[in-house]
């Protein structure tokens, strides 16, 4: 009965997927994504510990003041204490929440889901408006890493809809009884 489908003209071995194909290579990204997440909103949340920005303060003052590397934890950890407890609270919330969106996308998508494909177009492409905006709005210096974001979520848009779209157009197929 499995007779090997090269030989036999058997149309599954056409439609098995590669292992790494377009759905596999965005759900890595995803992953790689929600790993961000995962260490930004573990530092966040370690900035709620008033010791640890003291010790920050202390390590910095270390730092010969023409530093780059003092400036920046200087303007990093003031801006940080003007955030307050409660926003950084919302802020841990929010990122913890963003997260599990991104890693439903890349689960769903790693698996192949239809569903997981949809979502994705929904929730990246309702993310290019916003891109766009800060493409247009952010000083010159500060644009590349925005249009690698825009770029990158505009051709995952596009493979996802171009995808979806010729699955809808394939006609369907109903096994014989």
């Amino acid at each position: 009965m499995h007779a090997n489908s090269k030989t036999t003209g058997d149309s599954t071995a056409a439609a098995t997927p590669r292992k790494i194909d377009g759905l596999r290579l965005i759900a890595l990204l995803k992953f790689g994504k929600a790993l961000l997440l995962i260490a930004t909103s573990y530092g966040v949340h370690k900035l709620l510990n008033a010791a640890l920005v003291e010790r920050l303060y202390t390590w910095s003052a270390d730092l010969s003041d023409d530093r780059f590397e003092r400036k920046l934890l200087m303007r990093a950890l003031s801006w940080v204490e003007t955030l307050g407890a409660k926003k950084i609270q919302i802020f841990l919330a929010v990122t913890i929440a963003y997260t599990a969106l991104v890693l439903t996308e890349a689960i769903g998508l790693w698996l192949r889901r239809a569903w997981a494909e949809w979502f994705t177009v929904i929730a990246t492409g309702s993310l290019i408006p916003f891109e766009l905006w800060e493409l247009v709005t952010r000083p010159p210096g500060r644009r590349l890493a925005i249009g690698i974001t825009l770029a990158l979520n505009v051709a995952i848009v596009w493979y996802l809809v171009r995808l979806l779209r010729a699955k809808l157009a394939a006609p369907a197929h109903y096994p014989s009884a």
